[in-house]
């Protein structure tokens, strides 16, 4: 799909058909998303520009990330976005900045270029060119991040509670606390990805003008709060992971503990019953007329006494 939006004297017109255009002078913004081989060819050739490869897209180099030329500009990031089952997956992201018009390849749909393409509308006269595009997709992709971050605070304190309150640890909280440890850490390289991405767009020669370097320097600043509170989510988690960890070892001390006890109470009784259990002929127990009711007692009695024992020694 390619979605072109083209400025005029009183609007933003997005247009589809890329065969139809011819009029590329006025063009803020080219986004291909999921584009066909024919249609990166069309816009390549209508606009003189050449693509990276998903292959190059995906380099982790910096020279790879961040491209810079005389007459083109490009940048490579990547997005985070959920799958089917409620995962979150890294999609790649290229930018690409000729002129005054920008080129956006992916392979997803994004809701920081959604909110973008809103804005557009809402707020024609904040953007004259491709360059405050490419700023506010990006303050609007750090700002998702960010609310990333805020939905895994929450749940580590609603974990935290049920460690609190509830006695019943089950193996799903631990494999909860392990799939928030995957995101944060996602998280966190998305975001390094973006703090090096911008710092060699803020170092970059004639891009930008000094406002929109002013609004990249903020979006470093916020880059850097969230990386600080990723590696403080971090840190909670792997908290909640070791005491989650301890009150299982507590909790299975206390069963083998339980089971210790018992074998031990019993231990006494067993043996009386052990001795008079014995078939030999010359037993005088066996003749007594309350031989019976002597061993019970005994039994109950050596039970008895080594619960009081465990009392008096606080085993128990």
């Amino acid at each position: 799909m390619i979605r072109i939006f083209q400025q005029d004297e009183t609007s933003v017109r997005k247009i589809r058909d890329i065969d139809s255009f011819s009029d590329t002078e006025r063009t803020l913004w080219v986004d291909l998303q999921n584009p066909t081989p024919a249609e990166i060819k069309s816009v390549e050739e209508k606009f003189d520009v050449d693509f990276l490869s998903q292959q190059e897209q995906l380099e982790i180099e910096s020279s790879s990330r961040y491209i810079e030329e005389d007459d083109f500009m490009i940048a490579n990031s990547n997005f985070l976005v959920p799958d089917k089952d409620q995962r979150y997956v890294t999609v790649p992201v290229s930018f690409l900045l000729k002129d005054d018009t920008l080129f956006t390849y992916r392979n997803a749909d994004l809701k920081s270029f959604a909110d973008t393409v809103k804005r557009i509308k809402s707020r024609r006269a904040m953007f004259s060119d491709g360059a405050q595009i490419l700023i506010y997709i990006f303050e609007s992709r750090i700002d998702y991040d960010a609310d990333l971050v805020e939905m895994v605070s929450s749940e580590i304190k609603a974990i935290n509670k049920m460690l609190d309150l509830d006695a019943n640890l089950d193996r799903e909280m631990l494999l909860n606390i392990n799939d928030y440890q995957e995101l944060t850490m996602s998280i966190r390289e998305n975001v390094v990805d973006k703090q090096r991405v911008i710092s060699a767009m803020i170092r970059s020669d004639g891009w930008f003008n000094d406002a929109e370097q002013a609004r990249l320097r903020t979006l470093i600043k916020d880059i850097n709060s969230l990386i600080d509170h990723t590696n403080f989510i971090f840190e909670r988690l792997e908290f909640l992971q070791n005491t989650y960890l301890g009150l299982i070892d507590l909790e299975q001390n206390r069963v083998v503990k339980i089971f210790t006890v018992v074998s031990l109470v019993f231990l006494p009784p067993t043996l009386l019953a052990s001795i008079w259990g014995m078939n030999f002929d010359v037993m005088p127990e066996l003749h007594l007329p309350y031989g019976y009711p002597m061993a019970l007692a005994l039994i109950v009695s050596s039970s008895l006494l080594t619960l009081y024992i465990f009392r008096r020694k606080n085993w128990l």
